[in-house]
C-alpha cells in the first residue's frame, strides 16, 4: 500500500496519542484501521465506533469477516486486507473524495486554541484529553475513553483514566476554569472545559 502512496510510512498502533491528535487537527480525517486477525482485538465493533467519533474509519478484515457489525458499528467501509494494492489504493482514495463534501468533523474555533494556550499542557495524555472532549459535540462516556486510550488488546484502566481526568481538572481550576462531567447509571461523562473568565 505504500507503494501506492495511501498509507503512512509508519503506521500507529492503536491508542498512539500523536495519531489521535493528527486526526482531531484535521477537518475531514480518514482512519484506516488494520486488523490481521479479528479474534486477537477484542470488541472491534465498540473500537470502529469509538474511532468513529475522530474520523472516518476504514477497516481492512481478513477474508470471511461478518461487516455487518463493523458498519453498524460505524464503518464507512470494510475491505479485505486480500484485496490488490492497487484496488485497495483506489477504494481509500474515493473514500477521500466523499469526505471533503461532507461538513468538517470536528468542533473547532478560536475559543478552542486559546484554551489550549492558557492551560499550556505540556503531557500528550492531558493535550488529548483537552482536545477529544473540545472538539467532540456529544460527550465522552469514561468507557468510551478507556478503550480509545488502551492499546489494541485492554483498555485503559477506568482508575487511570479517572486520575488524568483529576490533574486535567486541576489544571484547569488554576487558569480559572472548570472541567464539565456527568454521573449517571455508573458512568461518568466529560463534556466540556468551561472558561469562567
Amino acid at each position: 500500500m505504500r507503494s501506492q502512496h495511501v498509507l503512512p510510512t509508519f503506521p500507529q498502533p492503536w491508542g498512539s496519542i500523536s495519531s489521535y491528535l493528527s486526526l482531531l487537527r484535521r477537518p475531514r480525517p480518514l482512519a484506516i484501521l488494520d486488523v490481521p486477525d479479528i479474534g486477537l482485538v477484542p470488541e472491534l465493533a465498540q473500537r470502529v465506533h469509538v474511532l468513529g467519533r475522530l474520523a472516518a474509519v476504514v477497516v481492512l478484515v481478513p477474508d470471511g469477516t461478518d461487516s455487518v457489525t463493523l458498519l453498524r458499528g460505524g464503518a464507512a467501509n470494510v475491505l479485505p486486507r486480500s484485496t490488490p494494492p492497487k484496488e485497495l489504493a483506489s477504494r481509500i482514495a474515493a473514500e477521500r473524495r466523499w469526505l471533503t463534501v461532507l461538513p468538517p468533523f470536528h468542533a473547532t474555533d478560536d475559543a478552542h486554541e486559546r484554551l489550549k494556550l492558557t492551560l499550556n499542557l505540556r503531557q500528550s495524555s492531558q493535550q488529548i484529553l483537552l482536545e477529544l472532549v473540545q472538539a467532540s459535540r456529544h460527550p465522552w462516556c469514561c468507557h468510551d475513553l478507556c478503550l480509545l486510550l488502551g492499546d489494541a488488546r485492554s483498555p485503559l484502566s477506568r482508575r487511570a483514566l479517572q486520575a488524568r481526568m483529576a490533574r486535567l481538572a486541576r489544571r484547569a481550576e488554576e487558569c480559572g476554569m472548570s472541567l464539565t462531567t456527568s454521573h449517571q447509571w455508573g458512568r461518568t461523562s466529560f463534556i466540556r472545559v468551561n472558561d469562567h473568565s
